[in-house]
């Protein structure tokens, strides 16, 4: 199922497109926190931390074809955010924001400051090990 969904939350519009498919295998923890009492609340409605793979992900990669990112797990998404209107659940993995690779809850949230008036920004994260993608806009 390909989902498109367009919408304005705060002051930033999102735009996300993402291919749905589920697994019983996808209910499996793929990442965890490497820190839990390291999180960092983003501007877009979410809380993040230092991702750190599991076992569970070392094991399927290969033969499930999924990826290994550093990268801010999401921990938490408030309700009506821009975060959960993008799409982003709790268990992605924001690794690029803008176009730049970024390792840490701190890098993410620096980067996702830097979002201007009238441009652009995507966001790139893994779901279940798979990449997907969203475009925050400010308005």
């Amino acid at each position: 199922m390909l989902k498109t969904l367009r919408a304005v939350a705060g002051s930033l519009a999102v735009v996300v497109c993402t291919a749905m498919a589920a697994t019983a295998q996808d209910s499996e923890t793929l990442y965890t926190c490497v820190d839990a009492a390291a999180t960092r609340t983003l501007e877009i409605g979410a809380t993040v931390c230092d991702a750190a793979p599991t076992d569970a992900l070392t094991t399927r990669m290969e033969a499930d074809n999924l990826q290994l990112r550093t990268g801010g797990l999401v921990t938490e998404v408030v309700t009506g955010g821009v975060a959960q209107v993008a799409g982003l659940e709790e268990g992605d993995v924001i690794y690029r924001v803008g176009g730049v690779d970024v390792d840490s809850n701190v890098k993410v949230a620096a980067r996702l400051s830097l979002i201007e008036e009238s441009s652009d920004t995507v966001v790139n994260f893994l779901r279940r090990g798979r990449p997907y993608r969203v475009k925050i806009r400010r308005p």
